[in-house]
């Protein structure tokens, strides 16, 4: 059985690692909090949004190519999020940190640019290509804005077709 065709608006999900810094409790208070700096994990909710392609369409909708972008979910990256600072976890304190854990509503993530997901070098079929370009299929790992440059830590799913598929 061949694997399906993505196309725009695809879900990409997976789970990023991003630098953060906030506050935590101070262990040798006074000052009852001290500066935390470390790492967190963060889940990516987003969907193949960009640079698809202009020449080939299923059912009127562009498909993606391992030239596309994924983008996040409105309002992912935004207070209350689930790719903002205080909705991290798994949380370790980086070299010098003061406090052993944060107060996760101080956190805010680091990193820059946030939010763009590109295909991983591993992503697509030789045998099938738009212009040369190899096009992207259900289960290939996307390499999302992980702050510590982490590839393929998220995945996209074909759900916007379920009749084009690529065998080989």
């Amino acid at each position: 059985m061949g694997q399906l065709l993505v196309v725009k608006g695809d879900p990409v999900r997976g789970t990023d690692q991003h630098n953060v810094q906030g506050q935590g409790p101070n262990p040798a208070a006074p000052p009852p909090t001290a500066p935390y700096v470390g790492i967190g994990d963060y889940a990516y909710k987003g969907a193949v949004t960009e640079a698809l392609s202009t020449f080939v369409t299923i059912a009127g909708t562009p498909v993606a190519l391992v030239t596309s972008r994924s983008g996040l979910d409105p309002g992912e990256d935004a207070p209350g999020g689930g790719h903002a600072g205080p909705s991290g976890g798994n949380f370790v304190p980086g070299p010098g940190t003061v406090a052993p854990t944060p107060t996760p509503a101080t956190l805010q993530i680091t990193d820059s640019p946030l939010g763009t997901g590109v295909p991983n070098s591993a992503a697509g079929n030789a045998l099938l290509t738009v212009g040369g370009v190899r096009v992207l299929l259900d289960g290939d790992a996307i390499d999302t804005c992980s702050g510590l440059g982490t590839p393929a830590d998220s995945t996209v799913t074909a759900r916007g077709q379920d009749f084009v598929t690529c065998s080989g």
